[in-house]
């Protein structure tokens, strides 16, 4: 029976040991696991970083051309606007008068 005892407590302490090497070894993979992690964070940080960078300057340019555009497009309906007022004053003044065509057309005679 003393046999068996000590046997078993071997046996346990055998158990007992393999247990807490494999306890040892499985946190060390942990920690190398949670640093690999760390520097993938890391990595993925630094290219957010650089993303977030190249965003705001592409918000940038197409603010500055969106600008441009307007400029162009208010300084367009300006011409056109003056145009209209210049063919409306012209009209205004003379609207018998058209082009050669339509004065024939029309046989506009000028009394003056």
């Amino acid at each position: 029976m003393a046999w068996n005892t000590i046997e078993r407590y071997h046996t346990y302490r055998n158990d007992h040991e393999t247990s807490i090497q494999y306890s040892e070894i499985y946190i060390q993979q942990l920690k190398q696991e949670a640093s690999h992690m760390i520097a993938k964070i890391e990595l993925l940080e630094f290219h957010k970083r650089q993303l977030q960078r190249s965003l705001g300057e592409v918000r940038a340019r197409k603010a500055q051309m969106f600008k441009e555009q307007l400029e162009k497009q208010k300084a367009k309906g300006k011409q056109l606007l003056e145009e209209n007022v210049q063919l409306h004053q012209k009209n205004v003044i003379d609207p018998w008068r058209g082009s050669i065509d339509q004065q024939k057309k029309f046989r506009v005679i000028d009394l003056n």
